[in-house]
């Protein structure tokens, strides 16, 4: 689930905007709404919590819009700050806080769509979330989280840097929705996050932690190409 704040003084908007996004049928958004930015800024401080993707109306009492953000980018540098405005020269005023996009007010249920379209996207190739379900929960971890997946019959386990959350589905379902310049299938049932990888053997793969994972012989050849691309990116070589 991707987590939006919408933050204005404007109630009427706030309830136009959060009608909008339910219409949004294709996207796993969840939508939480603050009528000034200091309400906003005592939630994040409350709660440990954080969004993904702020909207936010720049004119606000008090504390407005771009003050607000500046606080926001400096705990989360890869939060998505979409900014609403009725006046176009902000948008010159705003490059500190690395603002993704603007919406013009009033906001059009096209506009904010293509554009939530463009920050759930961004999200997933960019920061790199994996989402899943479990049970009736949507779920989401960060890809550099995720220190291997396991298939185990009818359900996947997903191992990551706190625990094992498993959930029904199979592996090879898992495979395409993944970075391929991050994870690597090793076997039929493990695929593997490159990041984790300290040694690779002929029939095995050594991961951070001292788990060993066997590796077929189907996928060694292209295992270790992978491999040594990643090492290459890493390195700046590429």
């Amino acid at each position: 689930m991707i987590r939006i704040a919408i933050c204005d003084d404007n109630i009427s908007l706030i309830n136009s905007i959060e009608n909008q996004i339910s219409n949004i049928a294709d996207e796993n958004l969840s939508c939480d709404v603050f009528f000034s930015g200091v309400e906003l800024i005592k939630y994040l401080e409350s709660e440990q919590e954080s969004f993904n993707i702020y909207l936010m109306d720049i004119e606000m009492p008090v504390q407005n819009g771009i003050e607000t953000a500046a606080y926001i980018r400096k705990a989360d540098r890869n939060a998505l700050i979409i900014f609403i405005t009725s006046h176009k020269e902000y948008v010159y005023e705003v490059f500190e806080v690395l603002p993704f996009r603007f919406l013009c007010k009033p906001v059009q249920f096209d506009s904010l769509k293509t554009v939530l379209q463009e920050a759930v996207e961004h999200i997933r190739n960019e920061n790199q979330i994996f989402f899943f379900t479990v049970g009736h929960e949507k779920r989401q971890l960060p890809y550099k989280e995720i220190t291997y997946f396991e298939g185990a019959g009818r359900k996947v386990r997903v191992h990551n840097t706190n625990d094992i959350v498993e959930y029904y589905g199979r592996i090879s379902k898992v495979a395409p929705m993944l970075d391929i310049n991050l994870f690597a299938q090793i076997h039929a049932s493990y695929i593997v996050n490159m990041e984790y990888i300290r040694a690779i053997r002929q029939a095995e793969v050594e991961l951070a932690g001292g788990v060993k994972l066997p590796i077929s012989r189907k996928y060694q050849s292209a295992l270790k190409y992978a491999h040594i691309s990643f090492l290459k990116r890493r390195g700046g070589l590429l």
